[in-house]
């Protein structure tokens, strides 16, 4: 899992050099116009959406019984994201935000189409991930009145404001954490494998009995 955090990380950089471009100029710690701070967001946003749903319901995962007819290797998926957004981005010029639903939103519906069971899982870690918006937006911007209007380009966006988060960014959110929710299960084809909460007071009653 941290393997897969630091490979966000990674593209959390990466992608800053199109989104600078038409969607916000972020202040970095370093004053250039990517940072550390692109790296920790990745790190830190991909790890949480990845694990919020096992967390949250008490799930783990397993090898699956029947592996997927085709092999779904991790550098594969990347090729593909990695097309559609930055190919998109700079080859046919289209803004980031149009970019980033055709990245997200292609990859994850190939990847549901295969594995409809991590449906749920997509569904929550976006929900997941829009709550995380408030967090990054909300506090930030009561702390410091402006600093949205100030750092994003709002001359390239759409304007309007879902309780203190950008629309364009609030559905980054959302379709960020539908896609690396499951990733990791897609990716090791694992299924779900319920933990048994009772376990811990089996042995209770047992004792009692006797």
């Amino acid at each position: 899992m941290l393997k897969l955090s630091a490979l966000f990380g990674i593209g959390g950089v990466l992608s800053e050099f199109i989104y600078i471009s038409d969607w916000w100029n972020p202040v970095t710690v370093t004053g250039t116009p990517v940072g550390i701070e692109d790296f920790l967001f990745g790190f830190f946003f991909s790890g949480s959406a990845a694990v919020c749903y096992e967390i949250c319901f008490k799930t783990a995962y397993e090898d699956r019984q029947h592996p997927l007819k085709w092999p779904f290797k991790f550098r594969y998926i990347a090729l593909l994201i990695c097309s559609f957004f930055f190919g998109s981005a700079i080859l046919f010029d289209l803004d980031s935000f149009t970019a980033t639903i055709l990245a997200f939103g292609t990859c994850s519906f190939l990847m549901l189409a295969f594995r409809r069971d991590l449906l749920i899982n997509a569904l929550f870690s976006s929900i997941f991930a829009g709550a995380l918006a408030f967090v990054f937006f909300g506090i930030p911007e009561l702390l410091t009145p402006g600093w949205i209007k100030a750092t994003w380009s709002m001359n390239y966006l759409s304007g309007h404001v879902v309780i203190y988060v950008p629309l364009e960014d609030f559905i980054w959110f959302l379709m960020a954490g539908a896609f690396i929710g499951p990733l990791y299960k897609f990716w090791k084809n694992k299924g779900p494998l319920a933990i048994i909460r009772e376990q811990d007071s089996f042995p209770k009653l047992q004792s009692q009995e006797c």
